[in-house]
């Protein structure tokens, strides 16, 4: 079974977030925002008290708030650090759009799963636990402690994966294997390697740039990642024409 790739990304936005909060000094670095909910949020926390109990409606099922608020909440605090070195407000309302849909498609793409008798077993969910954790460089247990902290206990970690690793198996029973040509490998290389000599010379120093060879197992797995967010964003699209979806927000 492949690794949770997507949301070993999520989970590592999620625990860096937990200890970025953490030590938030609450200085104010930019303009003074003047909406209710930014009010609100000036403790680093959304408004979320305006958000219904039942958050959406996918084909049947409910999204609810206690599923909506801990994702919610963590990437409002991603936006908050950006928002405060480029100076502008979080769009509370765009974000809180944005995190309803990744739900609904989290949801359809999971029914769909479950329709195709889609499994994964204990022993995957806890070794893609243990990869999490490495990926996010805690130990399993604080990894865990951090997550609680964002409102997502054990059990409710263990679901998240569970489903993710439902999803990615959906995605390769229905697209098979990405395949990655060398005219790609090079364009991911040259667009590495002009972000690399670009950071760089902002910082006044010489680009290290790895070999094309070098670089190529990494830039491999890039490019079939990507492949498989555009795929899977695709066919979500597609349950959801086809679907029954309410949001209530």
């Amino acid at each position: 079974m492949p690794k949770t790739k997507w949301w070993v990304g999520l989970a590592v936005s999620l625990s860096v977030a937990a200890l970025a909060g953490c030590g938030s000094s609450g200085e104010d670095s930019g303009p003074a925002v003047t909406s209710p909910a930014a009010e609100a949020s000036q403790d680093g926390a959304p408004n979320t008290a305006d958000i219904p109990d039942v958050v959406a409606e996918v084909n049947g099922e409910t999204i609810t708030k206690d599923d909506f608020v801990p994702l919610y909440e963590t990437q409002y605090q991603q936006m908050m650090m950006q928002a405060q070195q480029g100076g502008q407000p979080v769009d509370e309302e765009g974000l809180k759009k944005q995190t309803a849909e990744n739900l609904v498609s989290t949801k359809l793409l999971s029914q769909e799963a479950d329709k195709r008798g889609i499994e994964a077993s204990d022993d995957d969910v806890s070794t893609a636990l243990d990869e999490t954790a490495q990926a996010s460089q805690m130990s399993k247990d604080d990894f865990l402690a951090a997550m609680a902290d964002q409102g997502m206990d054990e059990k409710k970690v263990h679901e998240e994966l569970r489903t993710q690793l439902k999803i990615e198996d959906l995605i390769a029973d229905e697209f098979g294997e990405f395949e990655v040509t060398d005219e790609e490998i090079g364009a991911a290389y040259q667009r590495a390697k002009d972000q690399q000599e670009q950071m760089a010379s902002q910082s006044g120093q010489e680009a290290q740039v790895p070999s094309l060879d070098e670089m190529r197992p990494q830039l491999e797995e890039q490019v079939k990642g990507e492949k498989s967010t555009e795929a899977t964003q695709k066919f979500a699209g597609e349950l959801r024409d086809k679907g029954d979806v309410t949001i209530n927000l």
